[in-house]
Order: C-alpha cells, then structure tokens, then sequence
C-alpha cells in the first residue's frame, strides 16, 4: 500500500519517515479521597507531539534539509498532514542530522509541536485559507477547530464537502 507523503507548510516529502511517534495524551489531576481511594479526573487533552526520523534521498538531499530548516527558522505554525492521520497544525520545533551525511542521502530528525489554531480573529473579521489537493472540509474543521455545520453554511460556493480542491478559498470564521 503506497501512503501520502506527509506534508508541512505546503512542501511535501518525497519519502516518508522511517520512524514516526505521535504523543496524545490526557492531562490528569490524581487526588486521595479521605478513605484512602485513589482517584483522577481528565483535565483536558494535552497538544501532540509528533517525532521521528528519516532519509533524504537524492543529489538534492541536502537542498531537500535546508528547505525544512527554512520552515523550522519560520517560526510560524502550518498544516502538518501525516500518512494515514488527521491533519493537525503544528511548529516544526527541532531539526536536526542525525548521521554524517553520506553521498546522495542524508538522515535526519524532527519534532514537531502542535498548536490550537494559527491565529484568533478579532470580532466581525473574516479569516480565509486556501484549499490544498486531497484537502477536505472535514480536515479544515479539525485544525482550526471550526464546527463542520459552520463552514458549510460560510463556503456555500464549495459543493462537495469530502474534496475542496487545490487552490480554493475558504472562509473560517
């Protein structure tokens, strides 16, 4: 089975990652009753951490790096689409090599920190994003946390909800 590349702030990897370790946790409050029972209570979900490492392959290997440390250096959050997951929206926190390079591949690592929504609207404000290939309305509710009955009602130009399409404009809020 041949999985989608995982994507980042719209530059796609040409292979996968060897390893990929995804962190979803609950955060817990663990308390005693007086009788000495011990007991917790679900706080909220904590944001992913998702981790691994892969090969860069090819006589471009080291220009593929250096495009993914521009992205780091950024700062900026963007859409992480991974094989076979929701999409989520994230910082790529750390980057780094992790064998000396060799001729026409290079092995690296990565974290990459997951973050609520790019940015809050201010109040009346309209906040758009554009539509990527294999994009759904679904994904976009998921990473900016949007009802999917609310972008339907604010995109009545999009006709099938499962495929948007490359290149179309969609209003979040």
């Amino acid at each position: 089975m041949k999985w989608a590349p995982m994507r980042f702030g719209g530059v796609s990897m040409r292979h996968n990652p060897e390893k990929l370790s995804i962190s979803d946790k609950n955060r817990l409050q663990e308390y005693l009753s007086p009788c000495c029972e011990a007991d917790c209570r679900v706080l909220g979900r904590e944001l992913c951490r998702v981790s691994g490492e892969g090969v860069l392959f090819g006589t471009d290997c080291i220009e593929q790096y250096h495009t993914l440390e521009m992205l780091q250096r950024n700062h900026t959050p963007a859409k992480l689409v991974l094989p076979k997951m929701q999409p989520l929206y994230a910082y790529l926190k750390d980057l780094s090599l992790s064998a000396e390079p060799q001729e026409d591949v290079l092995r690296y690592r990565f974290v990459f920190a997951e973050t609520k929504s790019p940015r809050k609207a201010l109040r009346g404000e309209r906040y758009y994003v554009t539509g990527s290939s294999g994009e759904s309305l679904w994904d976009i509710a998921y990473v900016y946390c949007r009802p999917i009955e609310e972008l339907t009602a604010l995109n009545p130009q999009i006709p099938l909800i499962d495929d948007i399409g490359e290149g179309v404009r969609v209003r979040i809020c």
